[in-house]
């Protein structure tokens, strides 16, 4: 095929680059969104819990912190607008004893320097009033956590992108990619060349190698990715659960949550298995490690309730023991290539972050 010449490749259709994409071309640039997969957001981005995360978590000053709660309210601004399903349903966060609720104070603390709005300490009468099969010593109220529909909000995400011209081509593998001058020249594994003014690798679990492939790229730069599997476990049962019910996180995950869709149906998830291939298999025997957290707060669920589900696989930049990973977005400052942005370790809050990242990103290109 022929060269093409465009303003900017994306690579990666996830939510996130889908949301770049839109953002670069509602900014009049001409962008190809390249993608491995045959559709989009099939690896990461429909592989999670689909929460509207608060931000409440985050240490002040990362990256997750500035982007979450900014996020948060962009994300129900842009649902409401282009009418994406979605739920503010509302979440607990639970210590199920007097040494856990010690702990909330931190989370509560680190949610008023996020910024998050509507959270507050509530009793566990309150807790009892509001969902009376859920058991906790005290808790945390998130009034601004929701559950949206991924695919709808990455499909009208492609709409906007497509109406203002953009273009995705799937089932393109990349070879690889030289600097030449200001511009990068982008090789597909058959023969197709495309030339732009800038590249975003929005890659998702394989951002590390997409930029491995960059000819001349500093190795050095390039961060090692860990791979965190997530596995959901799923039910029939109805219990009539309202919210989301959290119970306190931990280094790796938010902990074994009480997950809804929107048709309100209850999953349990995610844990962390460090893996080192993906692979996405839920092990049934996992389910005594789910059931023993879920019961703590959730009495009412038998073991042989629960049923493998679903899993996803998120790319941490830390290592099991290693500590919280924040999200790397690396621009020329860091890397010295103009127009060149790598994002790693995009994983929650992704989704929720993704218009305010877009927008992040697309000035680091301006």
């Amino acid at each position: 095929m022929s060269n093409n010449t465009v303003d900017t490749v994306v690579i990666g259709a996830g939510v996130v680059g889908l949301a770049i994409a839109r953002e670069l071309a509602q900014r009049k640039k001409d962008v190809i969104v390249i993608e491995k997969e045959t559709t989009f957001g099939s690896i990461t981005s429909t592989r999670n819990s689909g929460v509207i995360h608060a931000g409440i978590y985050y240490d002040a000053g990362s990256m997750k912190a500035k982007l979450c709660a900014k996020g948060n309210r962009a994300l129900y601004d842009y649902c409401n607008k282009k009418n994406v399903p979605h739920i503010n349903v509302g979440k607990f966060v639970v210590a199920t004893s007097e040494d856990e609720a010690k702990k909330l104070d931190s989370i509560y603390n680190k949610a008023e320097e996020n910024e998050v709005v509507g959270i507050s300490r509530v009793t566990k009468d309150y807790v009892n009033k509001k969902e009376p099969l859920v058991v906790c010593y005290e808790a945390l109220e998130v009034k601004s956590t929701g559950i949206v529909d991924q695919q709808s909000l990455m499909r009208s995400y492609i709409g906007d992108f497509e109406d203002n011209g953009g273009m995705i081509a799937y089932n393109t593998e990349i070879k690889d990619i030289h600097i030449e001058g200001q511009k990068f020249k982008i090789i597909s594994s058959d023969g197709t060349i495309i030339i732009a003014n800038s590249l975003i690798n929005a890659a998702g679990l394989e951002a590390h190698n997409i930029t491995g492939l960059i000819d001349g790229f500093s190795k050095d730069l390039i961060p090692k990715i860990y791979y965190a599997k997530g596995n959901y476990f799923e039910t029939n049962k109805k219990l009539g659960i309202k919210h989301l019910i959290y119970p306190l996180p931990t280094e790796a995950s938010l902990g074994l949550h009480l997950g809804l869709d929107l048709s309100m149906q209850m999953r349990f998830g995610p844990d962390v298995e460090w893996v080192d291939q993906i692979n996405y298999t839920v092990d049934p025997s996992r389910v005594n490690l789910f059931y023993k957290d879920i019961v703590k707060y959730l009495p009412a669920i038998k073991k042989e309730d629960l049923r493998p589900g679903y899993s996803g696989i998120r790319p941490k930049l830390k290592n099991k023991g290693e500590g919280k990973s924040d999200f790397m977005i690396q621009s020329s400052k860091e890397h010295g290539v103009k127009n060149l942005v790598n994002l790693f370790g995009m994983e929650s809050p992704g989704l929720t972050s993704s218009l305010v990242i877009a927008d992040y990103v697309s000035n680091l290109v301006e």
